[in-house]
């Protein structure tokens, strides 16, 4: 608190009297620490005459303000009052805490009464509890933060001294801070030699540089008086030269009033703070050795370090074995000569890229790290030279060299150490016993304890306990499993982070040609993968080399082109403008912007040089599909398997446990007599630990015998999630693929369409699809990031078509042709043939975006190849075959669809598709219909009428080719559509250069292209789901003529259409499911015998909802079925599926017919409200689609907005095709039969009734 006082005294005021707090201010750290003694002597002392002082300072400086204004004499008198009041504070705080020990009362003898000792023992023992309670009832914060301090200045003194020493010599470069870094410098490589610096010899050396840094501190603020100032400028050369910086300025006129120097930078303020702190930190660690005599530690602490650093060894193998100094070398000397642009730093990064295309590289960094150590220290002082000069672009230029040139020499240090272990092991090849150093017993006599709960502290023990083990020892089990672990997975996946980096390095900030050549590089690895695994694996390894090397060249080319006579160089040998060279990306950039530009591909290169090196062989060997290893597992084996995480965990708890036991052995030596029962004290609480560990080993043996399920439910998740993958792979890659050539229309995306399209229904051609695909992706890929350049520009080869439009008179432009005109792309602004012909366009610096979609083709592509290629990996692994069916569980078939719900369940998962895709299919026709209704759902329409009109399975199966081959070619004509002609050509298509031209209403319900209203493309996707659909039914066809698909599956063969029930329990191949013996035969009961009502329901509600002539239809049959539907139901099957037939046939017509009056509602809706209000009311006109232009409603005639659609045209049609398949069900005939017997039954019940009542009167 005295010292803040001091400082702030000395800082708001600069005179000769606050010279005198300034000498308070270093003396303060002298002086020894309060106590009964030191306040009646030295420390009681230095406080009154800071108290004197203060008072006769304020005294004086009374009288001689009476021109000075309020505000500076609050200044000037401020610090003397404030440290007056303060430093009386601090004196009666001093002595009131500081009380004496009352005296025990004697008898006349001079003998103590006997409750004396009684009484004293008591008091020292509460006093000791107290402080214990305190202690522990305390803030762990406080306490874990005041040990962690008094940790550091006993075992890291010197490392706190020599860092403070280096900083205050890199702060502000000068002769006087150039004895802090001289000293810095030699001991650095004192350490880096590994000799050791005894106490007394580290001690004299803090002495001279507190003498010198308190000497340094005066001479800095005595320079901030006017007075010498004025004897030597602040400009002078000699003081530059010494660093004597002035920072406050007095006006001559006013002297009272302070101001800064223009030239003042944030270093001026921060080097004498680092100056105090250097100097107030030296005092101190000089107070904590004054009585520190160069003594061995007892045994017993010796034995508790050990078993600490026995613990340690687990941490310090990990650390060992992954992490190697050179790398760490290697990727500063890359980023020093980033950060520091010039020739000499140019050689760290050849240097370092020399390094890492070595086979055997951490020899030669060995080889090279004295080379290393000196040319760094070399660049440091070439530095703080440069710092001397007057630029102050060049100030405080040591802090990151420093940290860069550390790693040199901790590499120089590892180097010599090994040199000498080998010494030592040669001439010592028998002796196996560890000793720690001897400096290091030596360096530190008092270890104080501990604070386990700082993990700050952890941290710092871990790194001292790392620099004092000298000798290299094999990791522990625990060790080396974590190892195998962390391996194993970088081996699986570092590749992906590669991947995602090459993505980063190309995409970050503008195109230019080094990148697109870096995206080339990835998309040829990936259409490799995805087209011939084996010589993609074959050409790895190559392929990680160019990179490495490309990488290199570029690294090292952006560097040299940032000196001026390299650039001058560039430009004339290979005759491009700047421009030119700012595409293939030479650029010059600042400090800033150049790391930023150069880190990203260093990144890379390191990550690339680790994927090559390291993980490229061992990754080749786990994706080797023609040399699986084949696991066979006992079933006592996989109980082991699933404990193994369990077991892990376990042992790095016992390992952790005793790691912080061991830290508490060492936290409890304090030195006193108390250490043994310290130790007894733990080793209790130790057996207790062991014992309550003991237990809840006991007690989680019981809870475990779970744990193996809930994996197994994990793998089987897993797998069951992969399996799906490569069931909908094709529908998720071809979906995707198309929604990509629609979302960008252009005749070089159309090749996507044409391909997949016809891929659906032709399998053949999904090879060569996938195939071409992916090469036609990376082609447009490099053709959107080539047009990024800004050597292209398209002014330069636009089409302008506003001249041909002049032909045009106004006078014969009608209704709304003048807006169309000018909504059309070819009157709008120039127009660029290449959107046309690839969609290209710039992208004003925003790339990954404009490429979203064909690298998404590309990422689908290599999806689906690592979908199929996983699972041949899975089978070949577990020895298991390809199902022969598309199917997700295994050993579900026919016989286990009346097992019960959940087998019924899983039935269904399987083979739902090849159940009913035909209706699935006929559906989603009708959807595609209500989706589009336009010219070509009109066709759609007739198509499902004619297939329809087929009535059974077989026919529909022989037409359905037929059908999949219209829907493909309707696709590839749509999508030719609204590519159309080019509009560079500047012509207009016919109906809208025609003399009466179409209104764009009619030209989109007929789906023509045209300039001003483009063709939707979204609606070919509709079609496309069709296909989709009608390709798998197609494949469903061909399956369930498979005899080993009918085994499995089921037949989809329908049942005899002449089928008598009476006699047909020799036929059917289903039980009896009336009797309801299970819940799977209540849902029988209710689809087979209760949903033709609820249909029939569903059917009166879309006849009665709207109000129009095709509604009436629904109602004669709904009251036709409701009549006479008991006696319908037991005709022979093959009458009730005539009349059902119709009724489908119906709907289908309606649909059809609502489709074709779409062009009345949507193109000439404006003509029938004035002349066909009629025709409007009475079927339900309106339009349904979006972007047609409708006119308002009108009073006279209401349009039916509700009541149009054919949302229940297909809900009537789902139900009529599922009750249509329950009328071909064998389980139906149960149903037939029972309403026979059921009529039977009453016509007996009522036979019997009359016979009685005719024979009654006889009695």
């Amino acid at each position: 608190m005295c010292s803040l006082l001091c400082a702030s005294a000395s800082s708001f005021r600069y005179n000769g009297l606050s010279v005198v707090y300034f000498l308070f201010l270093l003396s303060l750290p002298l002086m020894p620490n309060p106590s009964l003694v030191t306040m009646k002597g030295k420390t009681g002392n230095f406080l009154r005459r800071i108290i004197y002082t203060s008072l006769t300072f304020l005294t004086l400086q009374c009288f001689i303000f009476s021109s000075v204004d309020p505000g500076n004499i609050v200044r000037l008198l401020a610090p003397d009052v404030g440290l007056l009041f303060s430093s009386l504070f601090v004196l009666r705080l001093c002595k009131k805490l500081l009380r004496p020990v009352p005296q025990v009362s004697m008898h006349e003898n001079g003998v103590p009464p006997p409750d004396a000792e009684v009484t004293a023992g008591e008091e020292e023992t509460s006093e000791t509890d107290s402080e214990g309670g305190s202690d522990t009832e305390g803030s762990y914060f406080d306490t874990g933060l005041r040990l962690l301090l008094a940790a550091i200045m006993n075992t890291a003194g010197k490392v706190v001294a020599t860092l403070l020493l280096g900083l205050a010599g890199i702060t502000l470069p000068s002769l006087t801070s150039g004895v802090y870094f001289g000293v810095f410098l030699w001991l650095v490589w004192w350490w880096v030699f590994s000799r050791s610096i005894s106490l007394l010899l580290f001690s004299s050396l803090c002495v001279m540089m507190a003498i010198f840094s308190g000497g340094h501190l005066l001479a800095l603020y005595l320079y901030q008086l006017p007075l010498s100032q004025q004897l030597v400028p602040p400009e002078d050369i000699y003081a530059r030269l010494f660093g004597m910086t002035g920072v406050v300025r007095t006006n001559s006129s006013d002297p009272h009033i302070l101001g800064l120097h223009p030239h003042v930078s944030w270093p001026d303020f921060i080097n004498p703070l680092v100056l105090l702190l250097l100097y107030y930190t030296l005092v101190a660690l000089l107070h904590k050795w004054a009585h520190v005599t160069e003594e061995v530690c007892e045994g017993g602490m010796e034995a508790s370090f050990q078993a600490l650093l026995f613990n340690f060894k687990l941490f310090y193998s990990i650390l060992k074995c992954n992490i190697p100094c050179y790398y760490i070398v290697n990727m500063l000397a890359a980023v020093w000569s980033i950060t520091y642009n010039s020739w000499l730093t140019f050689a760290l990064l050849v240097w370092s890229c020399i390094i890492w295309m070595m086979r055997d590289r951490r020899r030669y960094a060995m080889l090279s790290a004295p080379f290393l150590a000196v040319y760094g220290t070399v660049l440091l002082a070439l530095g703080f030279l440069s710092g001397l000069r007057l630029s102050r672009a060049e100030l405080y230029p040591g802090l990151p060299p420093v940290f860069y040139s550390f790693s040199f020499w901790l590499m120089f240090r590892q180097q010599l150490k090994e040199r000498q272990e080998e010494q030592t092991l040669k001439e010592e090849s028998l002796d196996e016993v560890k000793v720690l150093p001897q400096n290091f017993l030596t360096c530190s006599q008092t270890i104080l304890p501990l604070s386990i709960n700082s993990f700050l502290h952890l941290v710092a023990l871990f790194l001292l306990v790392s620099s004092i083990t000298a000798e290299e020892s094999p990791p522990s089990p625990l060790a080396a499993m974590l190892i195998s672990g962390v391996k194993g997975m970088l081996v699986k996946y570092w590749m992906l982070f590669c991947c995602s980096m090459f993505f980063m390095v190309s995409f970050s900030g503008k195109v230019v040609v080094y990148k697109i050549l870096y995206i080339v590089l990835f998309l040829f690895c990936v259409v490799l993968y995805q087209i011939r695994y084996d010589v993609w694996r074959r050409v790895l390894k190559t392929f990680w080399a160019v990179v490495v090397g490309y990488s290199m060249v570029v690294l090292i080319a952006i560097y040299m082109y940032q000196f001026r006579s390299v650039s001058g160089l560039f430009r004339q040998i290979m005759g491009m403008s700047e421009e030119g060279l700012r595409d293939l990306g030479l650029e010059r950039y600042d400090t800033v912007e150049l790391f930023a530009r150069i880190l990203l591909p260093a990144v890379f290169l390191l990550a690339c040089i680790l994927q090559l090196h390291y993980f490229n062989s061992d990754f080749l060997t786990l994706t080797d599909l023609d040399n699986v290893p084949v696991k066979k597992i006992k079933p006592s084996d996989k109980q082991c398997v699933d404990t193994g995480l369990h077991m892990f965990f376990q042992s790095f708890c016992k390992y952790l446990r005793s790691f912080l036991l061991s830290a508490r052995l060492v936290k409890e030596q304090i030195g006193d007599g108390k250490s043994q029962e310290t130790l007894d004290s733990v080793g209790l609480q130790t057996c207790s630990e062991k014992e309550a560990g003991e237990m809840e080993e006991t007690t989680e043996e019981g809870n475990y015998s779970s744990r193996p399920k809930t994996a197994h439910s994990l793998y089987r998740l897993q797998e069951q999630s992969w399996r799906l993958l490569e069931l909908h792979s094709l529908k998720i890659v071809s979906s995707g693929i198309i929604w990509v050539s629609l979302q960008e229309v252009s005749l070089m995306n159309s090749l996507f369409l044409v391909l997949w399209v016809f891929a659906l229904p032709f399998p053949r051609l999904r090879p060569t699809a996938s195939s071409v695909s992916a090469v036609w992706a990376c082609v447009m890929v490099v053709c959107k990031m080539f047009y990024q350049l800004k050597v292209i520009k398209p002014l330069d080869y636009s089409s302008n078509c506003t001249a041909v439009s002049s032909h045009y008179c106004l006078s014969e432009l009608r209704g709304n042709m003048m807006e169309l005109l000018r909504r059309s792309i070819l009157y709008i602004e120039p127009v660029d043939p290449v959107y046309w012909c690839g969609a290209l366009l710039k992208c004003e610096g925003r790339i990954l975006p404009c490429l979203r979609n064909h690298l998404m083709v590309l990422g689908l592509l290599a999806f689906e190849a690592t979908v199929h290629r996983h699972q041949l990996y899975f089978r070949l692994h577990n020895d298991l075959k390809s199902p022969p069916f598309s199917i997700i569980f295994q050993g579900i078939t026919r016989q286990h669809l009346d097992h019960g719900v959940l087998p019924c369940i899983k039935y269904f998962i399987n083979f739902c598709f090849y159940k009913f895709g035909l209706e699935i299919s006929l559906i989603v026709a009708v959807n595609v219909i209500g989706q589009r209704m336009d010219f070509y759902a009109l066709l759609h329409s007739c198509a499902l009428l004619a297939v329809l009109s087929r009535r059974r399975r077989k026919a529909i199966g022989e037409v359905w080719p037929k059908y999949c081959c219209f829907t493909a070619v309707l696709m590839v004509l749509q999508y030719l559509l609204c590519v159309g002609i080019p509009p560079a050509l500047c012509v207009d298509y016919p109906w809208r250069s025609a003399v009466q031209p179409l209104t764009s209403n009619i030209i989109k319900w007929f789906y023509l292209p045209d300039f001003a209203m483009r063709p939707n493309p979204s609606f070919i996707f509709y079609d496309h789901l069709l296909l989709l659909c009608s390709s798998l039914q197609w494949l469903v066809f061909e399956e369930e003529n498979r005899a080993v698909v009918r085994l499995i599956a089921g037949d989809n063969v329908e049942i005899s259409r002449s089928l008598d029930p009476c006699s047909f329990n020799q036929f059917i191949p289903v039980d009896n499911f009336l009797h309801c013996r299970c819940y799977l035969d209540m849902v029988k009961v209710f689809v087979f015998s209760y949903f033709f009502w609820l249909v029939l329901c569903l059917i009166f509600i879309t006849g009665t909802t709207r109000i129009n002539i095709f509604c009436l239809g629904y109602l004669v049959a709904c009251f036709y079925f409701m009549l006479f539907g008991g006696s319908v139901l037991m005709q022979p099957v093959r009458y009730i599926l005539r009349l059902w037939d119709w009724l489908i046939g119906y709907t289908c017509f309606v649909i059809a017919m609502k489709n074709l009056l779409s062009l009345g509602s949507c193109a000439y809706l404006d003509s029938l409200l004035k002349n066909g209000c009629w025709l409007i009311q009475a079927f339900s006109m309106f339009c349904t689609i979006k972007d047609y232009d409708v006119p308002a409603p009108d009073d006279e005639c209401e349009l039916p907005e509700g009541e149009a659609g054919i949302v229940w045209d297909a809900i009537c049609f789902t139900v009529l095709l599922a009750q249509r398949r329950v009328f071909l069900s064998y389980y139906f005939l149960y149903v037939v039969s029972d309403l026979k017997s059921s009529k039977i039954l009453a016509s007996r019940a009522t036979t019997t009734k009359g016979w009685g009542n005719f024979c009654g009167p006889s009695y």
